[in-house]
């Protein structure tokens, strides 16, 4: 199975329904190519729902971090929502789980975006990519 995102918006937030195999190459720079395009286009708020993501290896994982720090980095925000079984053992064999907001529940990632959290999500990114961690 390929890699494919679908885009859909809700109470401001852009959300990317993510399914197949999220893996270096094509499928990584697909993604990363969307999710630039939506900043760019002015959607700072980004939900990527990974619950139709099949596979994902370390190519698509760092993906997934490169893109977090990129829109953390220009003032916008990035949240997973969802994350397979799989993918949340990876998430978390790699203490990346420390970095990402993560959220099973749609209303709550929803939410949670129209806190004002966005110094703490820069300071979260600082500290994990401190190299005292």
């Amino acid at each position: 199975m390929s890699f494919d995102t679908q885009i859909r918006y809700a109470g401001g937030v852009t959300i990317f329904d993510l399914n197949g195999r999220l893996t270096s190459g094509l499928a990584g720079d697909s993604l990363r190519d969307k999710l630039f395009d939506a900043f760019e286009h002015g959607h700072r708020l980004l939900l990527l729902n990974c619950e139709g993501l099949t596979y994902v290896d370390s190519g698509g994982l760092g993906e997934l971090v490169s893109a977090y720090a990129a829109m953390v980095r220009r003032g916008g925000a990035l949240k997973l929502l969802r994350p397979s079984k799989r993918l949340a053992e990876l998430l978390q064999l790699t203490r990346l789980d420390a970095l990402f907001e993560i959220e099973d529940d749609e209303a709550a990632a929803l939410a949670g975006f129209r806190a004002p959290d966005k110094v703490h999500t820069q300071r979260k990114l600082a500290d994990y990519l401190s190299p005292d961690n």
